[in-house]
């Protein structure tokens, strides 16, 4: 299924995540930018907690003239990209499903990001079933696009 994820042409991407130094996410977002650059894509990385709104990341989006955008962190990426005009897709983890699906809140934050998001990437088939479980249709019509991928992915 790498081919899903395979992007048209040259693109501008905005990988929007919580980038703390030392953490699974930050080491994610460093691989994920090495494949899309060595694809020929330009991709730039922001740290969530650089913004506080999703208008904060439209700014970004439109002063920086990015084509599309690829969250990590469903809760934390996600509800920045919501309402964005440009195209994006969503990493989910282990928070997300284990911790953030917990709440009520942030649960019903989360299946509307899935409704926005163009596709959703799972690194477990079980984690994917354990989303699937967390949240209800229509974030459920998702779930047939939803890519499970491997940590050593090549896109």
């Amino acid at each position: 299924q790498a081919s899903c994820l395979s992007l048209p042409g040259t693109m501008r991407l905005l990988l929007l995540a919580p980038l703390r130094a030392g953490t699974g996410n930050a080491t994610t977002a460093r691989r994920i930018q090495d494949h899309l650059e060595a694809a020929g894509h330009t991709c730039i990385t922001q740290d969530t907690s650089d913004y506080e709104s999703p208008l904060a990341v439209a700014d970004l989006i439109s002063s920086k003239k990015f084509e599309a955008a690829l969250g990590i962190h469903l809760y934390k990426a996600g509800r920045l990209l919501q309402g964005s005009k440009v195209p994006f897709g969503i990493i989910f983890g282990g928070t997300d499903v284990n911790e953030d699906s917990k709440g009520d809140e942030k649960s019903q934050v989360m299946e509307a990001v899935l409704d926005e998001a163009r596709f959703a990437v799972s690194f477990t088939e079980a984690m994917k079933e354990t989303a699937a479980a967390c949240w209800e249709p229509p974030a459920f019509v998702i779930w047939e696009c939803i890519l499970v991928a491997c940590m050593g992915i090549r896109l």
